[in-house]
């Protein structure tokens, strides 16, 4: 604000609030402890980057004490950060993990490389400057040219954190001329990502991995940055265009909470066109959509299928979700406390029991491949095999393959397990399933109908008895008695 006015009481401020937590931090280095910037393995390394704007642009008015300690501080957190067995306050030693210092795809990688870069700038250090041109961006580039149609294999949630990997990327090309972001096509394929996990109504998205900000995920300020930053990076483009559709009609009209509100001053500078594509697969990241129409009254499906790496996705290879208005089924961590249920019995997978305990899916890759008719049909086949490598002597084989048209979703599952091994199919659904004489159930708006013999057992569960983290949701289990074999239909009413 000050940049934009001239007007003296912004900078000021920011310079008292910025005093205060480097005087905060001293006093508990003096007291022996390690400050607040280190905790949680500096998750908030980025709040440098209000110290290292105050800095710069109010360099001419600090004092040559505050300039001193202020870069005191600051060194020694970038230096901790990239040297964690060695970090150390006050001349004590301070290690800690190093968790997530060498990968790119994690959300604290984005903050210690925007703390870095910002001090960077503002102390005009060359030798950070040159660590991250040499040693941090080559390896991030790397990894996001391995993910291909954009998103994060953190899921939706821990994702919207490339809004600042964005937007350090732009200010990167700003300050140095290179453009990181057009060295892969990740930033431009987010645009087209967050288009498809975003549901017909276009208040929503694709519940997937942890979701610890809201545990419904609904669209915020954060996912309205990241499409901005990605827009701008690819003005001219029809994706640019189709985001600022996207901008222009979801249901976030202005940022919602102050410390975002610089965001609405970035211009968007192509005009809006409404997509037309229909069915989109995140490759990279092992994610897929689809929906009946843009109309806000279509249907539209997710379905998960691909690298599970990362620790805030979810146990949910194999998971779909299903949406027409409102959730039809979708995972019931939707409707927990906390938004982090990571566990199969949470999501609309198959379920493998054996002596009374759940085998855990486990990190691993699962294939995917689709197609689309000329009728406007959908088919999905994976293999989810994988998942359960680690467990491979009790689950052999599991494939799941889906057929959507319409207001229809049918589900096949085939699998091979060992002799002591239950399979359990799950549908979770947000209200109570009531039971139909022709052997269905209607949940809602959705009616979820076995269609394969024989007959198999169905089960109701409230979450609510499952664990006190749920305020609601109903799990369907299916077992079928005679094989380990599916074949479910979900039909929105």
């Amino acid at each position: 604000m000050y940049h934009l006015t001239g007007q003296t009481q912004y900078i000021t401020h920011a310079i008292s609030l910025v005093e205060q937590t480097v005087a905060d931090a001293e006093a508990a280095i003096a007291a022996g402890r390690a400050p607040e910037i280190a905790g949680d393995s500096y998750y908030g390394a980025g709040e440098l980057l209000d110290l290292a704007l105050t800095y710069d642009y109010g360099y001419d008015r600090l004092t040559s004490s505050q300039k001193q300690r202020w870069a005191s501080y600051a060194d020694q957190t970038v230096w901790n950060i990239w040297n964690w067995n060695d970090a150390k306050w006050g001349g004590k030693a301070f290690p800690w993990s190093g968790w997530s210092v060498s990968d790119p795809g994690d959300n604290y990688h984005y903050g210690f490389l925007r703390a870095t870069q910002f001090w960077a700038w503002a102390s005009q250090n060359a030798t950070w400057l040159s660590f991250l041109q040499q040693k941090k961006y080559g390896p991030l580039v790397d990894y996001f040219a391995r993910l291909p149609g954009g998103g994060s294999r953190e899921g939706t949630g821990y994702g919207a954190s490339h809004r600042t990997l964005f937007e350090s990327s732009r200010l990167w090309k700003a300050s140095t001329g290179e453009n990181l972001g057009a060295l892969t096509t990740h930033e431009t394929d987010s645009i087209d990502y967050w288009m498809h996990a975003t549901v017909p109504t276009l208040d929503k998205f694709a519940s997937i991995g942890d979701q610890s900000r809201s545990s419904e995920p609904v669209l915020f300020d954060y996912h309205e940055h990241l499409v901005k930053e990605a827009v701008l990076a690819a003005r001219g483009t029809a994706q640019a265009r189709h985001g600022t559709w996207w901008l222009n009609h979801n249901s976030v009209t202005s940022m919602s909470q102050g410390f975002n509100s610089r965001i609405d001053l970035l211009p968007l500078p192509d005009p809006e066109e409404q997509p037309t594509q229909l069915v989109y697969h995140a490759t990279g990241a092992g994610h897929f959509f689809a929906r009946s129409s843009w109309a806000s009254d279509a249907t539209w499906i997710s379905y998960i299928a691909g690298p599970y790496d990362q620790s805030h996705a979810r146990q949910e290879q194999g998971a779909f979700t299903f949406y027409r208005g409102t959730w039809l089924s979708v995972s019931s961590n939707n409707w927990s406390h906390s938004g982090i249920n990571q566990d199969v019995g949470v999501s609309n997978v198959l379920r493998f029991e054996r002596g009374g305990s759940v085998l855990g899916q486990n990190f691993s890759t699962s294939s995917m491949t689709y197609a689309t008719g000329a009728s406007g049909n959908v088919t999905a086949h994976s293999d989810l095999s994988a998942a359960y490598s680690n467990s491979s002597a009790y689950v052999r084989s599991w494939t799941r393959d889906l057929m959507y048209q319409g207001n229809v979703l049918r589900i096949q599952d085939t699998c091979a397990v060992a002799s002591d091994v239950r399979a359990v199919f799950q549908v979770h659904v947000p209200v109570q399933p009531v039971a139909q004489p022709d052997g269905s159930l209607v949940a809602g708006k959705l009616k979820i109908t076995p269609v394969m013999p024989p007959q198999p057992t169905v089960r109701v569960v409230d979450m609510r008895t499952v664990d006190s983290d749920f305020n609601s949701g109903w799990r369907i289990e299916y077992v079928n008695p005679s094989a380990c074999a599916f074949t479910i239909e979900l039909q929105a009413l």
